[in-house]
């Protein structure tokens, strides 16, 4: 068997419907390319995607290519590690904030695949009918008032879950922030390094509202559920409401429920006008063994019919702006449309690794605890470590 004969993949979509988006763009891409054969690395999740790989660079036997995430500091710490691919970006219809997001330099690095709102919240229709909690909910203190009305009634208003990936609580947190400022500037700034923790009041303000949630509203076994078993509490009628990414709707569909007849969303509480996201992408890690085979698999990703392949049943977005909405479900359909109004924000995953594995190690002593001035103090420690320390990306 030649070289490029062979195509390795390493990615962490293992769950169900992930797994079937995944098959059908391989499917896709076997249609055209019969003579190569797949070496589908499958991890356990995007954490061990990105040990793995840098373990593979530092022993100089990278991948062909990785499942990566599409934001700024994500695309500038792999940027050495990858190799230019502006030719599949010529004419390529994403919104312009994509196109910025994705170029370190002059160069382009990776292809996005799909992309994931994350300010959702997720709530059990039943539930809301039978518990007369008016949906939806305008503002943050309306979401309080309602976990109160829900909790004088027996149920556990918001559920939650962070085995194993504690960075997921960085979606409350990012919630907040944007409820707090009303648009996406300062989040925008915030993963820029150009904010100060230790003495901006809405940082403070933000772990407030996350500490009330916590203190009054949570399951008690957050830290021992996974995010779908979160979600898992709602189609229980165990609890109410979830904050969650939009791959949430596809594990509810995919566990046999209706989108709005049994579950509904809506953008969370006071971010209308935001959408809060981040992407998954592929490039071309230098030193390949089949960067040809490699190319030829991010040509098929760049096309209209992979991204919609993949989205549809994945229950995500797909990036290119003319890629039709016929096939998606209706309450997709409505997040894309507010995917391509929406002023987008990079969330935590389109960050740096160093602040996203911190910053879920701060949230969860702050659930523990619920104390504020050292959330405050070691957050800030960890943002000057995180953005304004000097020097360049190291794998270590």
């Amino acid at each position: 068997m030649v070289e490029e004969s062979k195509l390795e993949i390493i990615h962490c979509w293992r769950t169900e419907g992930e797994r079937k988006a995944l098959d059908a763009l391989l499917d896709l891409y076997r249609s055209t390319n019969p003579d190569i054969t797949i070496i589908d690395n499958a991890l356990s999740n995007i954490a061990e995607v990105k040990t793995a790989v840098k373990s593979r660079i530092t022993r100089e036997q990278p991948p062909d290519t990785f499942q990566n995430t599409f934001g700024p500091g994500a695309m500038e710490f792999w940027a050495p590690y990858l190799e230019p691919v502006n030719e599949l970006f010529e004419n390529l219809p994403i919104p312009q904030t994509l196109k910025e997001w994705g170029k370190i330099g002059s160069d382009y690095y990776s292809m996005p695949l799909n992309l994931h709102r994350d300010n959702n919240l997720w709530y059990n229709r039943r539930l809301t009918d039978e518990l007369d909690v008016a949906m939806p909910l305008r503002t943050v203190d309306d979401f309080f008032e309602a976990c109160k009305k829900i909790k004088r009634q027996g149920y556990i208003p918001f559920a939650f879950g962070t085995k194993g990936q504690a960075y997921w609580l960085n979606w409350i947190f990012e919630w907040f922030i944007i409820s707090l400022t009303g648009n996406g500037a300062y989040l925008r700034d915030f993963y820029l390094g150009k904010a100060h923790p230790a003495t901006d009041q809405v940082i403070k303000k933000a772990l407030v509202l996350f500490e009330e949630l916590w203190k009054e509203h949570i399951n008690p076994n957050w830290d021992a559920l996974t995010w779908n078993e979160a979600g898992d509490m709602l189609r229980n009628d165990e609890a109410v409401f979830n904050i969650m990414g939009d791959w949430q709707k596809g594990h509810f569909i995919a566990s046999g429920w209706e989108p709005w007849e049994d579950f509904g969303f809506q953008t969370a509480p006071q971010t209308d006008g935001v959408s809060i996201i981040h992407g998954n992408c592929f490039g071309l890690t230098k030193g390949a063994p089949h960067p040809k085979a490699t190319f030829k698999f991010l040509k098929i990703l760049r096309t209209i019919e992979a991204q919609q392949k993949f989205c549809e049943i994945k229950s995500a977005s797909p990036p290119r702006s003319d890629c039709p909405l016929q096939g998606f479900d209706p309450m997709q359909k409505t997040i894309i449309k507010l995917i391509r109004s929406d002023e987008l924000v990079p969330n935590v995953l389109g960050s740096k690794d160093f602040w996203i594995n911190k910053t879920g190690e701060i949230f969860e002593a702050l659930c523990r605890t619920t104390d504020l001035s050292t959330t405050l103090e070691t957050l800030d420690i960890a943002y000057k470590e995180a953005f304004l320390r000097s020097g360049g990306a190291t794998l270590s």
